[in-house]
């Protein structure tokens, strides 16, 4: 009877198994834990105001030497017309996670290549950025008041972007690199590629572009921030593309071939 038992609970504990690997728990677990670690590094390298200010006006410095230096311009655009400015705070607080969590599910269900390819993308350009965080901080537009930024989202709707991220998980000088904008980019883009529908796709190539002046019009970041989002999530990508390739050759080598084929 004991064996039997033994051998039943081993076979429900293994249809369970399969079960919670088929509807993405297994998976689900292993993402969320993923982001959790990104946070939580990301605040481990919170602080170093005074380096991380520096380095802002760094920035600023740089983006004038490249005449690139046009936030003040552009946030001027939507601080007349408050719709634009809730536009804008909409975007950027809730376009972040909670669409990259409702696009993950999308491409889970529907494009599950495509979505280990994403999943991938996301987890190494967040590795990349965490490093950059670390060795270089940098302060966002919002904190230079003196250069006549505002806060539209603390101004406009009494919250930070910190909000939704609460105590351990908060670093106020991770503006470089934008992963709002490079993970919109990632995202929008993947949505142009896999889907039929003209629909989607005209909203796949839209999205970054709203996320762009999002980012920037609500003083989040300067265009440099952006600009370096995207490189970081290009090199994420690539590491994807070339971690699937090598994954593909190992597997199309079979067992027991050698290495050299």
């Amino acid at each position: 009877m004991a064996i039997t038992e033994t051998r039943d609970l081993r076979f429900h504990a293994f249809r369970a198994w399969r079960f919670t690997h088929r509807v993405g728990l297994h998976e689900a677990v292993m993402v969320a834990g993923a982001f959790l670690v990104y946070f939580l590094v990301r605040a481990s390298v919170d602080g170093r105001a005074s380096t991380a200010f520096a380095n802002g006006r760094d920035v600023i410095s740089f983006e004038r030497t490249l005449g690139l230096y046009h936030e003040l311009t552009m946030q001027g655009w939507i601080l007349d017309h408050f719709a634009l400015i809730k536009l804008m705070n909409w975007i950027y607080f809730w376009g972040h996670m909670p669409v990259v969590i409702g696009f993950a599910v999308w491409l889970f269900i529907w494009h599950r290549p495509t979505y280990t390819l994403m999943r991938n993308a996301f987890l190494l350009s967040g590795a990349i950025a965490v490093v950059i965080y670390a060795t270089y901080p940098v302060a966002p537009p919002r904190l230079f008041p003196a250069e006549g930024f505002i806060d539209t989202m603390a101004v406009h709707d009494r919250v930070s972007y910190n909000a939704q991220e609460v105590g351990a998980f908060v670093n106020q000088y991770a503006a470089i690199p934008s992963l709002h904008f490079g993970w919109s980019l990632l995202l929008g883009g993947a949505v142009a590629v896999v889907t039929r529908h003209r629909l989607m796709r005209a909203l796949g190539l839209a999205w970054p572009v709203a996320m762009f002046f999002s980012v920037v019009l609500t003083g989040n970041h300067f265009i440099v921030d952006a600009i370096a989002g995207a490189i970081v999530c290009a090199a994420g990508l690539g590491l994807a593309l070339a971690l699937n390739a090598a994954l593909s050759r190992w597997v199309n080598r079979g067992p027991g071939m050698s290495p050299s084929g």
